[in-house]
C-alpha cells in the first residue's frame, strides 16, 4: 500500500502536483481488480490524465526504479538471468502517432502500443525489472542496451540474457560480445547462411558466423556463433550465442526459462488499467502500474504470505479504501 502511493508521489514530483495519494492509489488499484477502464473514474480520469500529461517519462521510469530496488533487496538478488521480450497493447481506434503501430488485417483491432520490457528470471521468482515504450521507426537494439545498462546498475552481474527471435539484431550482438554478456537468441529460419546451417546438421552443429550492421558512418562486424539443435520437438531450433554446451538439451532448457516472461504478462493482464487515451505518456503509466502490482505481489508471497495474484490485488484495493476513509483495524 505504502509502495504505490510512494511510487505516486516520485512519479509526480518534479511536475509539482500534489496528489491525494491514497484517493488515487484505490481508483487505480481499483480500475486494475476489475480490468477496466480509466475513464470509468468519471471526473477524476480527466484531472488525473492532465496530471500525467504534465509529468516525464523518466520520473516514471526512476520511481519504478526504486521500488524495484526495494524488491531486489527484499528477496536477496545479486546476480541476473534476463529474459527480454516485447508486449503489445491493443487500440482500436483510428488516430495514429510516434507510438501507435499498425498492425496486419488479420488482427482483431488496427493499431497497437508496444513496449520492451526485461523481467528477472530465476527458480521461483520471475520479477518485472523495466519496460520501455517503443516508437515507430526506431529499432529495438536501442532501447534493449538501455535496458541492459539499467540492468547492470541493479546487480552485481548479469549471468545470462535470453531474448526471443525478434532482437537477432547484429548491433544488440556486438554490445553483448563487447560487454561479455552471456546470451541465447532464437535465430529465425531464413535463407542464406543460416539455412546452410541447418541444412548441414543432423542433431547438433555450431558454425562461426559474421554480421554487419552500420553506424555513425562506419561498418561493424560482430561474430557470434550459430548453434542449430536437431530432433527435439520435431523442428530446428537455431540459436545465437556465445555459449559453449556439450548438448541439445542444455541450449533448449536455457532458453525455454524466457517462457516465464510469457506468464507474467498473462499475470499482469489481470491488473491491465485500461484507458481510451492516445498519448503513449499515458498508456505507459497505466502500463507501470500493473507492472508495480505483479512486482509488489511477487515481494509480498515471498516475505510474508502467498495469495492469488487477483485476490492480493483484491487485499490491497480494501486497504487503501479503509485506509482513505480512515477506518481502523484493517
Amino acid at each position: 500500500m505504502t509502495q504505490i502511493n510512494s511510487f505516486l508521489k516520485k512519479a509526480f514530483d518534479s511536475a509539482n502536483i500534489v496528489l491525494p495519494m491514497t484517493l488515487i492509489s484505490h481508483y487505480l488499484v481499483k480500475c486494475a481488480k476489475s480490468n477496466t477502464y480509466i475513464e470509468t473514474l468519471g471526473k477524476h480520469a480527466d484531472t488525473l490524465h492532465l496530471w500525467i500529461k504534465k509529468s516525464y517519462e523518466e520520473d516514471f521510469r526512476k520511481s519504478f526504479e526504486t521500488q524495484v530496488k526495494k524488491a531486489i533487496m527484499y528477496l536477496g538478488a545479486s546476480y541476473a538471468r534476463l529474459a527480454f521480450d516485447i508486449t503489445h497493447e491493443p487500440f482500436y481506434g483510428k488516430t495514429r502517432g510516434l507510438y501507435l503501430f499498425n498492425t496486419p488485417k488479420d488482427k482483431k483491432y488496427a493499431g497497437e502500443f508496444k513496449y520492451i520490457s526485461v523481467c528477472l528470471v530465476t527458480r521461483n521468482k520471475q520479477i518485472p525489472l523495466m519496460a520501455l515504450p517503443v516508437r515507430v521507426g526506431e529499432g529495438s537494439a536501442k532501447l534493449t542496451i538501455d535496458l541492459l545498462e539499467y540492468c547492470q546498475t541493479l546487480f552485481k552481474g548479469v549471468r545470462l540474457a535470453v531474448f526471443d527471435r525478434g532482437f537477432y539484431i547484429a548491433e544488440l550482438i556486438d554490445y553483448l560480445e563487447a560487454k561479455s554478456i552471456k546470451y541465447i537468441i532464437l535465430v529465425p529460419e531464413r535463407g542464406g547462411a543460416i539455412a546452410d546451417c541447418v541444412d548441414k546438421t543432423d542433431e547438433l552443429s555450431k558454425f562461426k558466423h559474421e554480421m554487419c550492421y552500420s553506424k555513425e558512418k562506419s561498418k561493424w562486424k560482430p561474430r557470434t556463433t550459430i548453434v542449430v539443435c536437431k530432433g527435439i520437438s520435431g523442428f530446428a531450433w537455431i540459436f545465437a550465442t556465445n555459449i559453449h554446451f556439450k548438448t541439445r538439451i542444455e541450449y533448449i532448457w536455457y532458453y525455454k526459462r524466457r517462457w516465464q516472461i510469457e506468464t507474467n504478462y498473462r499475470v499482469e493482464d489481470e491488473a491491465r488499467i485500461k484507458s481510451k487515451s492516445t498519448n503513449y505518456l499515458i498508456r505507459y503509466f497505466y502500463f507501470l502500474i500493473s507492472l508495480l502490482l505483479h512486482l509488489l505481489w511477487i515481494v509480498n508471497k515471498n516475505l510474508n504470505y502467498y495469495v492469488p495474484f487477483k485476490k492480493y490485488i483484491d487485499i490491497i484495493e480494501h486497504k487503501l479504501l479503509f485506509h482513505y476513509l480512515k477506518i481502523q483495524g484493517i
